[in-house]
């Protein structure tokens, strides 16, 4: 590993300056490996808009926020969409399913009005199945892949290949398959858009799979986007391992693959990892998988998922619920939740702070809706403390353990057009 001392710590803000800096430098100096053929990468024939929308019929629908085309406010909270087409309210549908879901966009400075680069997505599969996730983009173009991953993921988590593999509970394997798929969809439907920006642009992604009557939840991400399973009183049992350098494995095979891993050391102590290609100054990116990065697609910067089970049930002396008293009880019976957020909600605060946040705020009373909004709040104050002006897009989806029966949104039949009248 190679040591690089500083004789002064990074702030955020300046670092992101410094990446964006050498990213325009490689793209201006490096005209040859930009030169490198989409078609390595690509999946055949793409699966445009149109296909993807069409596929939330027959009770199965979708929630996201919806993208702004051009220019967004610092700080400014997205509304979010349905499909199929509704006469109701997305929030009302993600409520009545007791789902809450809020997504960010940051601040980099009081003019900033770039696009946000976190998105989110809720989706009811059919046959009792639900997937939930977050991405967060990063580099030029992060907003498309992140948006992209959250359409198309969910659309070949509902193909009959994976539907079949989940039915039979081969869920590794639909995961590998999905986020192959979804990689590759990305390069198909956005290298054309926007050329050899993918090479330096990717996105993060942390997936929630679950069943309705079932006490197993599954759990796949590529990169430092996260999810905690937590008991009702906020008590944390589970998590997602980050995929960065500091994780000794990850680094290993990464350095194994043709990548290096750069430490840059402050006066104060403070420590930043990035990775670049070996014997190079780029990408200088901090996660070890994720969506896009096409430049370090084939050095170990890879978009296979790590998967985990986790088992949530009651009874017995087995499952994270087994030794809960019954004050821990909520009129439902047992219970908890997940919380799948980006890194702007980990960046300065750990699992437990969270959760004893959560569960907190769940003894006095508050609902999820209220309380995600408070969250982001907190997790933005530590920004400041810590950044001054600067801040991450937070992302949150706050979903039960007791995943319960779908109610599908009621149908706006007013058009039964997808292409021409669809808000996403």
């Amino acid at each position: 590993m190679t040591t690089v001392v500083l004789e002064r710590r990074v702030s955020r803000k300046q670092d992101e300056k410094d990446g964006d800096y050498l990213r325009q430098t490689i793209v201006a100096d490096e005209s040859e490996l930009l030169k490198a053929p989409n078609e390595k990468f690509s999946a055949g024939p793409s699966q445009t808009d149109s296909d993807i929308r069409k596929n939330w019929v027959g009770g199965k629908f979708f929630v996201m926020p919806k993208l702004p085309c051009k220019s967004e406010e610092p700080k400014h909270v997205r509304e979010l969409v349905v499909l199929p087409r509704s006469k109701e309210a997305a929030a009302a549908v993600l409520k009545r399913h007791r789902i809450a879901a809020i997504n960010v966009k940051g601040k980099k400075s009081d003019f900033d009005k770039t696009i946000g680069q976190d998105m989110f997505s809720c989706s009811y599969l059919g046959s009792g199945w639900w997937l939930d996730l977050v991405a967060d983009g990063h580099g030029v173009v992060g907003d498309s892949v992140a948006d992209r991953i959250c359409r198309a993921l969910p659309h070949y988590m509902n193909s009959a290949a994976c539907s079949s593999l989940m039915q039979a509970g081969n869920i590794v394997q639909c995961f590998e398959d999905a986020f192959e798929r979804a990689q590759k969809d990305i390069v198909d439907v956005l290298a054309p858009i926007h050329g050899n920006k993918l090479m330096f642009s990717g996105s993060t992604c942390v997936c929630l799979l679950r069943q309705e009557g079932s006490s197993t939840l599954h759990v796949a991400w590529v990169g430092d986007s996260k999810a905690i399973l937590m008991k009702p009183d906020g008590t944390v049992t589970h998590r997602t391992p980050e995929h960065k350098p500091e994780n000794v494995t990850e680094r290993e095979r990464i350095e194994a693959s043709g990548c290096e891993v750069v430490s840059y050391t402050h006066e104060d102590g403070v420590t930043l990892q990035k990775i670049n290609v070996r014997g190079q100054s780029y990408p200088a990116i901090s996660f070890t998988r994720s969506f896009g990065d096409q430049c370090v697609k084939d050095k170990g910067v890879h978009a296979i998922p790590q998967v985990e089970k986790w088992v949530t049930a009651p009874t017995g002396n087995k499952g994270m619920f087994a030794a809960l008293k019954d004050s821990a009880k909520n009129e439902e019976g047992y219970d908890g939740y997940v919380l799948l957020a980006s890194d702007g909600v980990w960046e300065f605060l750990t699992e437990e702070e969270v959760g004893t946040f959560i569960g907190d705020r769940m003894k006095r009373g508050k609902t999820a809706e209220e309380i995600l909004p408070e969250l982001v709040a907190l997790s933005q104050e530590k920004w400041i403390e810590n950044e001054g002006d600067y801040c991450d897009d937070i992302t949150c989806v706050l979903v039960p353990v007791k995943t319960p029966e779908p109610q599908p949104p009621v149908p706006d039949t007013s058009c039964e057009c997808f292409d021409g009248c669809s808000l996403m």
